[in-house]
């Protein structure tokens, strides 16, 4: 028993480590097995047993009871990692460095040792450094993190930690204090021009997860994501502009962005998002398909640049209860679309109506925002997209 323990400790350590040692307490090949031809031998050196690339590697362990008890395990490496794009991380750039101790002392320790082993080693990759920092250093609960460029402006801000001083790059605090990291997609109206091309550059997790969004969307819409991010010239690459374009597009980058921040080792405890985000949110965690996810928001953006009418969006920084008493005199002409939070919500309605809102709540000093939208979205206009 305790030599099928021995066995499997072994060929753990074999898968760990690379190495296949030598065959011990077995010097002469037993002559009851055919040895020749068969692909089988008895190690006489250790070996190397090197991953490779579409393959996984095995190993049988036996383990022979004197009571007559046979046992055989055989054991499978664990897969590889699924993100891939800490490795592609920039090599310039500001870039965080994480940290963590036992407690306050230990934190501050670590930091010290890291300015001393960052002057010493200043040649040193800075993407490298910060990826072993993430990935592959145990976490403990009193942690901190810094932004720098580089080694040497990481040094200066590692000293002031070791010195229990402030930093304007340095954040500290601990693992039991802090939520659970909920990602959050937004809706039309986030867009911006330009959006994602540095990532797309520099990305390779972001790059993939557009370029698969692209293959999915593109039967249903007939251009590319990937040429309206990147603002591409050409009769084929429509505006950002047009509402059946900039949904599917923001649904490209929120699964996207959702991609490049796993590959940094962050992942949602939970998703939540708002309209054409909601999508995104279902896709990301799996609720939906990628195919299923761009089916539907392409449908839908073209359903509703089919039949929305001139209508805007508001955004109001008061509670719902307040907006809907300022919506009074339009009747149904305004209703709220959106609740952000408890005091925020955004109205929506015909254009002429929400220009009168909006220089309502101006003269009373309330502050509101035009959304970047040319619908009203979420209210009585969308009617038409549940019809044919």
């Amino acid at each position: 028993a305790a030599a099928g323990v021995l066995g499997v400790m072994k060929m753990v350590l074999s898968l760990q480590h690379e190495v296949v040692g030598w065959t011990r307490h077995a010097d002469e090949p037993s002559p009851h097995i055919v040895w020749n031809g068969s692909g089988l031998a008895l190690l006489q050196q250790a070996r190397p047993w090197l991953r490779q690339p579409g393959q996984v590697r095995r190993a049988g362990v036996s383990s022979f009871g004197v009571s007559g008890t046979n046992a055989h395990v055989v054991l499978e490496e664990a897969p590889g990692q699924t993100h891939p794009a800490v490795q592609d991380a920039p090599s310039h750039g500001v870039l965080p460095l994480l940290l963590s101790g036992r407690d306050a002392a230990a934190l501050r320790d670590q930091a010290e040792r890291w300015a001393a082993w960052l002057s010493e080693h200043a040649d040193t990759p800075w993407s490298d450094v910060v990826r072993t920092a993430a990935l592959h250093r145990t976490h403990f609960d009193h942690r901190a993190a810094l932004t720098a460029s580089d080694g040497p402006a990481a040094v200066e801000a590692l000293t002031e930690l070791a010195a229990e001083r402030a930093h304007p790059a340095v954040s500290v605090g601990q693992a039991a204090t802090r939520g659970r990291v909920v990602f959050v997609f937004p809706g039309h109206g986030s867009q911006w021009a330009a959006m994602g091309r540095v990532l797309l550059e520099e990305s390779a997790a972001f790059a993939e997860a557009i370029a698969a969004c692209d293959a999915a969307l593109l039967p249903h819409t007939g251009w590319s994501v990937t040429s309206v991010l990147r603002d591409d010239d050409g009769e084929d690459v429509p505006p950002l502009d047009r509402v059946d374009v900039v949904q599917p597009v923001l649904f490209a980058m929120g699964v996207g962005l959702a991609a490049a921040w796993r590959s940094l080792g962050l992942e949602p405890a939970a998703v939540v998002g708002h309209s054409v985000g909601e999508v995104a949110a279902a896709v990301v965690c799996g609720a939906l398909t990628l195919e299923d996810g761009a089916q539907l928001v392409a449908v839908r953006g073209q359903r509703i640049s089919s039949v929305s009418e001139s209508g805007a969006m508001l955004s109001v920084q008061l509670p719902e209860a307040k907006v809907a008493e300022r919506l009074a005199p339009w009747g149904e002409v305004l209703t709220i679309g959106v609740v952000n939070g408890p005091d925020s919500a955004v109205v929506s309605g015909e254009a002429s109506a929400i220009a009168e809102l909006e220089a309502s709540l101006q003269a009373d000093g309330v502050f509101c925002r035009r959304v970047n939208i040319g619908f009203a979205a979420h209210s009585a206009q969308m009617d038409g997209v549940l019809e044919g």
